[in-house]
């Protein structure tokens, strides 16, 4: 059914590509797992994370002088099993084989899907890592588990850098490396702090408690 037109495409057809829609939706609702292991509550979803990590991996995709909207668009699902799968933390993947779990639930999420074809395509670029998009998602997807790490950290859950220290041998990119530098130096709030107007009013309130 792949490269069917819109009007080659049957009310049955339209059906199917809803129910994916709708659990696509699904990846709002599923917990990354292995932030409960230090006690947090509502922590950031699938959806979360897959928003950021495609996100990343367009902003590294650039730096790397590679394809950035088709690296954005294999980060953006390269979680979708989790909806069915469930993510699995490092402590469950010493018992669980991950990938085989998830390969099963992708290729089942888009059986029937008239482009069910270039969404095997995708899974299997992610999965083999040869290009050099591939091996960028993977490091976007690790650069926003450090982000997301270093968030926790700052709320107070002190445990959190233990999952940057278990994925900085992994990154492969010398762009994500420099970056994972800059995010564990780096503050949360630094972004906000740097903005013109509001260096100002920070210089400002110095000065005004310097006359004082």
């Amino acid at each position: 059914m792949q490269g069917e037109t819109l009007h080659n495409l049957t009310m049955d057809i339209f059906k199917k590509i809803t129910n994916f829609l709708f659990e696509l939706n699904e990846a709002k609702r599923v917990p990354r797992s292995g932030w409960h292991r230090l006690g947090i509550k509502n922590a950031e979803s699938v959806a979360d994370h897959l928003a950021l990590t495609g996100q990343i991996a367009f902003v590294l995709a650039q730096m790397e002088n590679a394809n950035a909207p088709w690296a954005a668009t294999l980060a953006l699902f390269h979680d979708v099993g989790e909806i069915r799968t469930g993510d699995e933390d490092w402590i469950s993947r010493i018992y669980k084989n991950k990938d085989d779990s998830e390969e099963k639930a992708f290729l089942a999420q888009i059986d029937g899907l008239p482009v069910n074809g270039k969404f095997a395509d995708i899974y299997r670029e992610i999965k083999e890592k040869k290009t050099k998009e591939a091996i960028i998602v993977k490091d976007a997807d690790l650069l926003e588990l450090a982000i997301q790490a270093k968030v926790y950290e700052r709320s107070g859950y002190h445990g959190a850098p233990i999952f940057i220290d278990g994925m900085r041998d992994n990154l492969k990119t010398k762009s994500a490396k420099k970056l994972l530098g800059e995010i564990e130096k780096g503050e949360i709030e630094d972004w906000w702090l740097a903005i013109p107007e509001i260096v100002a009013i920070k210089k400002k309130t110095l000065e005004t408690n310097n006359k004082q």
